[in-house]
């Protein structure tokens, strides 16, 4: 073997031991790799894992929250549909009482809001033809004071309105049932609502 020969072998021989530690190297640094980005890649695997269960989990939350909500309001218009129906059937029995019983109720009325001054009850015209004789005489002894019935019926199904000078008290039956439906509402309202 000519030293030329001897030469070149050891450039291959160096060469080769060269690529093989190039090799090695790039392996080593090449797994290395593999293991950063496998792992970087489990993270982000399970931090997007642990976005979705928050956000399914919010989702979830809203959806009950929502489907509670149209819950009540669901039971919060039959109630108060049931409400206006009784309310609606009251205001039919009170209009087909008997004319003792629906004077008394006017009568206790209208000493609910009694002043000591001449006061004038307006009637619709229908209890203006029933009205029970001695009944504008009775309440005047009971308020020691003047009460008569207006001339100009009123324009509404049932009731009176009571008049005291500038000052009126509705007694109409649907002013009335107005104000129970509302408080009736407003019960009902804060119980579902917590309002």
């Amino acid at each position: 073997m000519s030293g030329l020969d001897k030469i070149l072998e050891q450039i291959i021989s160096d060469a080769q031991e060269k690529a093989e530690g190039i090799i090695s190297d790039a392996k080593t640094r090449s797994a290395a790799l593999l293991e950063r980005l496998t792992a970087e890649a489990e993270r982000n695997a399970e931090a997007r894992l642990d976005a979705a269960r928050t956000e399914a989990k919010a989702s979830l939350e809203r959806s009950r929250s929502a489907a509670e909500l149209t819950t009540k309001r669901s039971i919060l218009t039959e109630r108060n549909r049931i409400i206006d129906e009784v309310l609606e059937d009251v205001k039919a029995r009170i209009i087909a009482l008997p004319d003792a019983e629906y004077f008394s109720i006017l009568n206790r009325f209208i000493l609910s809001h009694a002043h000591k001054e001449p006061a004038v009850v307006v009637l619709n015209k229908r209890d203006m033809t029933r009205l029970p004789n001695g009944f504008t005489a009775s309440l005047s002894t009971e308020l020691q004071a003047p009460v008569s019935i207006s001339e100009t019926p009123g324009d509404f199904d049932a009731g009176c309105v009571l008049v005291y000078g500038p000052i009126e008290y509705n007694g109409t039956l649907s002013a009335l049932i107005s104000e129970k439906k509302d408080a009736l509402r407003d019960l009902l309202n804060e119980e579902l609502f917590g309002k």
